[in-house]
């Protein structure tokens, strides 16, 4: 073998080698799925998937005066913030923070009955969540989404409803809402927060 020979033969084995190595890719790391934060619980709320909610005229009665209860009473603190006041569904129980649920929109028309010169209520699938977002946003400043989760009818007069908030990705909880119906009427006779999540800045 001439040395010529040698060198081209080495080249190509050098060649060989690099790109072997070029086509060696590290694996993506895992998604972060903390809880803990504010974000965890709806980060990525405008891609939930539509919920299989259970309907029936009372759970919607329900449904509805806890609503109006978060609304009015501004369980979450933040309405005098908000630029935006966006209302879901959902199955979850909101006893402690967890992965995105699922959510449907109330009908229209209890949307409608529920929006007010105060908070101007919409559907959440109307709503864009995304924090600090540089691309256009369905609404202009930071969205309060309330949800209205799984209700348990305890009997035929007494029921709880599990509720959450989240202002924009800022800060979010739950609550747990004990109803009874009076007069065919149903009111909230007890809240309580389960859990709030510490904001991770504005």
């Amino acid at each position: 073998m001439t040395a010529a020979a040698g060198i081209s033969v080495a080249s190509a084995a050098l060649g060989a080698q690099t790109a072997s190595k070029a086509k060696v890719l590290t694996p993506p790391k895992p998604a972060d799925t903390t809880a803990s934060r504010a974000t965890a619980p709806v980060a990525a709320a405008s891609a939930a998937r539509p919920a299989l909610v259970p309907q029936s005229p009372v759970l919607d009665s329900i449904r509805e005066v806890v609503f109006r209860n978060l609304l009015d009473r501004d369980r979450a603190g933040f309405a005098t913030l908000a630029s935006a006041f966006c209302l879901g569904l959902s199955t979850s129980d909101f006893k402690h923070a967890d992965a995105v649920a699922d959510r449907a929109d109330p009908p229209e028309a209890m949307v409608r009955r529920l929006a007010s010169p105060r908070a101007p209520a919409r559907r959440a699938s109307t709503c864009t969540f995304a924090p600090n977002a540089s691309t256009p946003r369905s609404v202009t400043g930071r969205a309060l989404l309330y949800s209205v989760g799984a209700i348990e009818m305890l009997s035929s007069e007494r029921a709880e409803a599990g509720a959450g908030y989240n202002y924009d990705g800022y800060s979010a909880g739950g609550f747990t809402f004990s109803v009874e119906r009076t007069d065919s009427v149903w009111v909230v006779k007890q809240w309580r927060m389960e859990w709030t999540a510490k904001p991770n800045g504005p």
